[in-house]
């Protein structure tokens, strides 16, 4: 029936298809709403033998979208529509993004169980001085690695000029926001799994000593609301190459704090503080993120426009 719409709204349909259309429109609420949008277009075409003007037909179309009213939606329709856009976007996601974080953090773990005792010392040493020492040497693996990966991933998940996808996205209907917190969503929760499993698995095999998963998640969840966020702000205003440069100097900051620096300077106590879990950088992480989101515009960043109309 949806086929037959454009034809019944530019009155090139028979009567007994015309009749058909019409009889399936009076019980059929989202044919009605697809209706009206060819409606607009027709109502927008020029006569017969003049030339279009593109850009009067669609900011006509825009317009009348804009003021009618829309069909009402069922709550079940629109969870669809969101577990659509949900494998859509998740297909747009490049293979190698959550290949690449599970493969760093199943290095980090191996190379927390594989420890010597000598390589224990040595690490907890390590771990302490640079104030990453929740849950020994175990811990300091995930407080390293976690942040950077999650960082890393949402660098890339703001699209820029070389995504294929970037003039598909900025013309659809969808808020480009809504794509972008849907990415955000998939990248960041999919790195969110791994450190959580890996904070089980040494947990679990006594890797971090008496540390629990608990113990273990406290180190690397406020690093890595923080770093991601940040990183999906500078993405967004400058690209992700420079987010993704950015976020490994911050962290290389954090991570050198403890050693180059002086660790009972308030210049490292601060550092370490600020690169913690607690209310006040899990609440920090959240409003950058938000931020962000405001910053993200319907177009690519930058001077270019993936666009043309006006």
């Amino acid at each position: 029936m949806k086929d037959r719409l454009p034809a019944y709204a530019a009155g090139s349909l028979s009567d007994a298809e015309r009749r058909r259309v019409r009889a399936h429109l009076a019980d059929c609420p989202h044919c009605r709403a697809d209706l009206a949008a060819w409606q607009a277009i027709a109502d927008a075409a020029p006569p017969a033998g003049t030339a279009p003007d593109p850009a009067r037909m669609v900011r006509s179309v825009l317009t009348r979208s804009a003021i009618e009213t829309p069909a009402e939606v069922r709550p079940t329709r629109r969870f669809r529509g969101l577990a659509a856009l949900l494998v859509a976007e998740a297909r747009l996601i490049r293979p190698g993004v959550p290949l690449a974080s599970a493969l760093v953090i199943a290095l980090g773990v191996g190379l927390a169980l594989l420890r010597t005792t000598t390589g224990d010392a040595t690490v907890a040493a390590r771990a302490v001085g640079a104030g990453l020492d929740a849950g020994g040497s175990a811990g300091l693996v995930l407080a390293l690695i976690a942040p950077i990966v999650a960082a890393a991933g949402i660098a890339g998940t703001y699209r820029s000029r070389s995504d294929p996808a970037a003039e598909l996205i900025a013309a659809a209907p969808t808020s480009t926001r809504l794509l972008l917190l849907v990415r955000l969503m998939l990248v960041f929760g999919c790195d969110l799994v791994l450190a959580v499993a890996a904070s089980a698995v040494l947990a679990g095999t006594g890797a971090a000593e008496t540390a629990g998963v608990n113990v273990l998640v406290g180190a690397w969840l406020g690093p890595m609301v923080l770093l991601s966020s940040l990183s999906l702000l500078i993405a967004v205003r400058f690209g992700p190459d420079v987010a993704l440069g950015a976020a490994v100097g911050l962290w290389a900051v954090r991570v050198l704090s403890g050693t180059v620096l002086t660790r009972d300077g308030w210049p490292a106590r601060f550092i370490v503080e600020v690169w913690s879990t607690n209310v006040p950088v899990l609440a920090a992480g959240v409003i950058v993120a938000v931020a962000a989101m405001a910053l993200a515009a319907g177009e690519p960043y930058g001077s270019r426009r993936a666009t043309h109309f006006p």
